[in-house]
């Protein structure tokens, strides 16, 4: 019997096809992700058989885990890890509207199957799916303070982490994810949503919010943040984006997405202290 399960992140619905008889690993952090909107973007799930990679030059390969080859109209994502070549394999329509993504059996649960969005293809499915005009994602920890989201931009150990745990559980605040955020514009208003994606934080909510304030994430001996101009802080901004470096046209959009951010949003380069006398030192500093 045939299964269908949409999934809601960034406001973009992701459907998948596939069997009611397989089970998947890792999938429960998605649920809070479920939609019953129609999909925008829409991929069978296959378990057999996995096809062969492709013996030409990839089109992208980071060395990490994952290669992007380019077959004619289609787009080939390959993962593998230590113990398995491959885990995950997709194949897609160039503009990643449809496809299939083929799954293998898991190493952490018997007789089940990889999630087919996990790390890395689903990650890789909504880059380029925002990458066709609809936003970017950015490396980062997303909050939403009453009504307002704020977005702390950062590398690994920069204190995104620690970012998210000075703020989570205070009262009228939702982190949204620790690690993996999606910026959007709606109908002229950027918003910041959660991911599944989470990092060590293990945080990771559907929600939204308007954002009003940007900070670029750095050690310092006490708190201070200094406004950058917009060029700069695009520049700071790109850097911790992960953004599509195969698609001439969706960076040419990422480009002019973070100019049109920038210019709209008020992005600070923050260096705090980790307590929370930082919280209300990000509060009192002026929003969009």
């Amino acid at each position: 019997m045939v299964e269908n399960l949409t999934f809601r992140i960034g406001s973009i619905c992701i459907g998948l096809v596939g069997s009611k008889d397989w089970q998947y690993s890792g999938q429960e952090r998605f649920q809070q992700f479920l939609s019953a909107d129609p999909p925008q973007a829409s991929y069978s799930i296959q378990i057999s058989p996995i096809p062969i990679e492709p013996l030409k030059r990839p089109l992208f390969e980071t060395g990490r885990g994952w290669r992007l080859y380019a077959d004619q109209d289609r787009r080939i994502i390959w993962t593998q890890s230590t113990s398995r070549n491959p885990f995950l394999v997709g194949s897609f329509t160039s503009d990643f509207q449809s496809g299939e993504i083929f799954t293998t059996e898991s190493n952490l649960d018997k007789d089940k199957y990889t999630f087919p969005l996990d790390f890395p293809i689903g990650e890789l499915v909504i880059i380029n799916l925002l990458g066709n005009g609809y936003g970017i994602m950015v490396h980062s920890c997303g909050v939403i303070d009453g009504d307002s989201g704020i977005v702390f931009a950062g590398y690994g150990s920069a204190g995104k982490s620690t970012t998210s745990r000075l703020w989570n559980n205070l009262d009228g605040v939702k982190v949204l994810n620790d690690d993996h955020n999606i910026l959007r514009k709606i109908n002229g208003q950027f918003r910041v949503f959660g991911t599944p994606w989470h990092g060590q934080g293990g945080i990771a909510r559907p929600d939204d919010a308007p954002i009003k304030k940007i900070f670029i994430l750095k050690h310092a001996p006490d708190n201070r943040a200094e406004l950058l101009p917009p060029a700069r802080a695009a520049a700071e901004l790109l850097v911790r984006t992960f953004a599509p470096l195969w698609n001439a046209s969706a960076m040419a959009f990422t480009l002019q997405f973070l100019d049109e951010l920038c210019h709209a949003v008020p992005c600070y380069e923050l260096g705090f202290v980790p307590d929370h006398s930082v919280v209300e030192y990000v509060r009192c500093l002026p929003s969009a």
